[in-house]
């Protein structure tokens, strides 16, 4: 009987030193990523996954990023107050006098500029005590899946995040999203109104913005034919396969860059997008 009881605390002992062993590698992984825009705002402050989590409580976590990308997978208890918005100013100064809680700034990783930006505005506007958590969504939620919400549950299964493999398989390259482009295939521009400084497909597109694009799904679904998506840079796109992948939608494809991906490649442009209203 002792013996079995030894054997069952040594087996144990070994789980938990394999899941600690886990936890640990994906620490050390993520500490040792480079930020390459720290140098670009080297005047912003910034807080690391560490210390964000011991002072978790005690913080004022706010999510500069579409209410889109909020809904799909968001920190526990952060509040969404998008840049883009008009108001975020006014909404931080709302915030701040009825909460004097060090304020951390976070957006969806090392390459997105936004919570950088958002503790630039902040201190010029005379909000003080604020931080930027440049590590970012995707790699807070790998790291911390019970502080994370996917579609407003928490905690987080892992599971349910999309591999960057899966995600590949969705990408085409400009030309090749041209090529796909037919009469029965439904072509979506996913990009809100003020990141439509240039336009293109110009007899092909229908815009629907991420915040509508509730509106289309089920045109998607009625159609049952290859959807194409484009965004801005190529950056938005994984968050509408969350909701995508959520409906059933399997025949889908993005741009590669975006529309960016697209000039850069050398391909014409167009001067109007048809729009169309699903509301």
């Amino acid at each position: 009987m002792k013996l079995k009881k030894l054997m069952l605390i040594h087996n144990l002992l070994m789980v938990i030193a394999f899941t600690c062993s886990n936890l640990v590698v994906a620490a050390a992984t993520v500490d040792e990523t480079i930020f390459p825009l720290r140098s670009t705002y080297s005047s912003v402050a910034t807080i690391s996954h560490q210390k964000l989590i011991d002072k978790i409580n005690d913080t004022l976590i706010i999510d500069v990023r579409s209410a889109y990308e909020f809904s799909v997978l968001h920190i526990n208890n952060a509040v969404n107050v998008p840049i883009t918005n008009l108001g975020f100013i006014p909404t931080l100064e709302i915030l701040r006098a009825n909460d004097t809680r060090p304020i951390v700034f976070y957006c969806n990783g090392i390459t997105c500029r936004k919570s950088y930006k958002a503790s630039i505005m902040a201190q010029e506007n005379g909000i003080e005590n604020v931080r930027t958590f440049d590590l970012g969504m995707l790699n807070w939620a790998k790291l911390y899946p019970e502080k994370s919400a996917f579609f407003n549950l928490s905690p987080l299964n892992k599971n349910h995040l999309i591999t960057p493999e899966k995600f590949r398989q969705h990408l085409l390259l400009p030309r090749d999203f041209i090529s796909k482009i037919t009469p029965d295939n439904l072509v979506l521009d996913i990009r809100e109104p003020f990141q439509r400084d240039e336009l293109i497909l110009k007899k092909n597109s229908t815009s629907t913005p991420l915040n509508k694009f509730h509106y289309s799904l089920k045109l998607i679904k009625e159609n049952k034919s290859t959807v194409l998506i484009y965004d801005a840079v190529g950056k938005q796109v994984r968050w509408l396969q969350y909701l995508l992948e959520k409906h059933n939608i399997e025949n889908y494809y993005f741009m590669q860059g975006g529309v960016k991906g697209y000039i850069a490649a050398g391909l014409d442009k167009t001067t109007i997008v048809k729009d169309l209203s699903l509301e």
